[in-house]
């Protein structure tokens, strides 16, 4: 169509008393084609006159329009235009205009190309059968964890998506090939046998950073990792991955188990890294640390820090009494200073009855995690109980609430109840209102009254306000002298 005709069929339909016509027809021919009737309600004066003159009908003011698509493609075809509705559309929109199923055929050639291109650009020739497979999953459907977040990196930036995809293909080849040479039982092989995942990201990527989960390329490979090994890996049912196959996972805008610093919750990180390890890939287990008090298990005489590496190497754990953990390092300096002035402190680690005590510093680190689960997993220790303190604020009973989920019938509260609370109220700090609307919405399973009535008082209590009674708790614990 020459741009003179172009410029006609456009200062004819552009008249205001068309306008709202051609706006019902567009969405009525993506919705159906050329079908159906195009619907425009309570016609004004000046639409009257104008579509008289287009459509050769006469309507009153007020009126409603009803007109058959059909008979209205065929007065465009026999018009001095002869045009029909789609070129009338697309003369309009300056650009083609599809129906809805012809986009979405287009979007499939689109998404069919886009993977083809893909896999041209690998280098490798053949890929091994299971990735092939997993790659037939991501056109059709069929592995929906991975395909909804490259479908979402996709959608925002095409050529990027692609490159990160190459990427994803190229680390799986080479985890592939790497996992062929090992035992299938990943704790067989030693940890320095595994490729760590920022070596991994650099080799493929040149950016050691890439593959980190909180991006959505991390997240592409551990789903495409999970898809491909899902026959071997025995996940046991968890609730975690029941959560991940139901499609509750992190993609989404809030991304579930990343928090505003962009970490990982540290109880999902090591169902993560389950994943990772299974498949020959090595995470960071180096700046994840927990920060403890076990003489009888260290014999040292004082606080050590373990890495989540030092962590999963600990020999089996050896008998004692009890788990007890706080959130803030002061509270867990005050009562480990009074620990230390004992008369006896030989004793500590003579004795295997004595608890160990655990400082998480805020939010439990993987590490952390990992060594109340090692305290915990053996069967000599089924009645052991972990007694957790927290400052009563929405951070503080989150943390309580999620080592309450997790340890369930060992977990024991910690001067953490309502009483506890109305206490010291009076040497609260006002809560904001934002706290106040995220505790409306909390419960907590040890005492269902508690966040209710924080919100109705309206103070937040730090744990350093009620420490004399932690240590009264922790020497009794302990079979000292208060």
């Amino acid at each position: 169509m020459d741009e003179q005709r172009i410029n006609q069929i456009q200062v004819f339909f552009s008249e205001p008393g068309l306008a709202r016509f051609i706006d019902a027809s567009r969405d009525t021919y993506r919705r159906r084609g050329v079908s159906g009737f195009v619907r425009v309600p309570q016609l004004s004066a000046d639409e009257c006159d104008s579509l008289a003159g287009l459509l050769g009908q006469l309507w009153k003011p007020g009126e409603d329009l009803k007109f058959s698509m059909k008979k209205l493609d065929n007065i465009l075809q026999k018009s001095g235009y002869k045009i029909t509705i789609q070129e009338l559309l697309t003369c309009l929109d300056g650009q083609e205009v599809l129906t809805r199923a012809e986009e979405e055929q287009q979007a499939e050639r689109n998404w069919n190309q886009f993977i083809d291109e893909a896999l041209q650009t690998m280098k490798s020739g053949k890929l091994p059968v299971p990735i092939v497979e997993w790659v037939e999953g991501l056109r059709k459907g069929a592995a929906q964890g991975s395909r909804r977040i490259l479908r979402g990196m996709y959608i925002q930036n095409p050529g990027e998506a692609q490159q990160h995809f190459v990427y994803c293909l190229d680390a799986l080849c080479r985890v592939w090939e790497l996992k062929q040479k090992k035992d299938t039982e990943v704790e067989c092989a030693p940890p320095e046998k595994f490729i760590r995942l920022p070596v991994l990201a650099a080799k493929v990527a040149k950016n050691a950073h890439r593959f980190d989960f909180k991006y959505p390329v991390g997240r592409l490979l551990w789903y495409s990792l999970r898809e491909i090994f899902s026959r071997e890996f025995d996940h046991e049912s968890s609730d975690f991955f029941q959560s991940i196959a139901s499609g509750e996972e992190w993609e989404s805008s809030s991304t579930g188990s990343i928090n505003e610093n962009d970490e990982v919750d540290p109880v999902k990180s090591l169902e993560i890294r389950k994943m990772y390890r299974f498949a020959g890939i090595a995470d960071d287990d180096i700046s994840s640390q927990v920060i403890l008090f076990a003489p009888q298990l260290t014999e040292k005489k004082e606080e050590i820090v373990l890495t989540l590496r030092q962590v999963e190497r600990l020999p089996a754990i050896q008998p004692f009494s009890a788990l007890y953990a706080v959130e803030n390092p002061s509270v867990f300096a005050t009562l480990l200073d009074e620990t230390l002035q004992w008369e006896n402190p030989m004793d500590l680690i003579s004795c295997d009855s004595l608890p160990i005590f655990i400082c998480l510093n805020g939010q439990p680190s993987a590490a952390t995690i990992r060594f109340i689960d090692r305290c915990l997993e053996t069967n000599d220790h089924h009645e052991l109980r972990l007694h957790y303190s927290g400052d009563f604020d929405v951070k503080g009973l989150e943390i309580a609430q999620g080592l309450a989920r997790r340890y369930r019938k060992h977990f024991v509260p910690w001067r953490m109840s309502f009483s506890d609370y109305e206490r010291h109220t009076e040497c609260g700090m006002s809560l904001s209102d934002t706290e106040k609307q995220k505790l409306r919405k909390m419960t907590v399973d040890w005492d269902d009254r508690l966040c209710s009535k924080m919100c109705l008082i309206g103070v937040k209590i730090h744990q350093e306000i009620f420490v004399e009674e932690l240590l009264r708790d922790w020497m009794e614990a302990n079979g000292m002298e208060v």
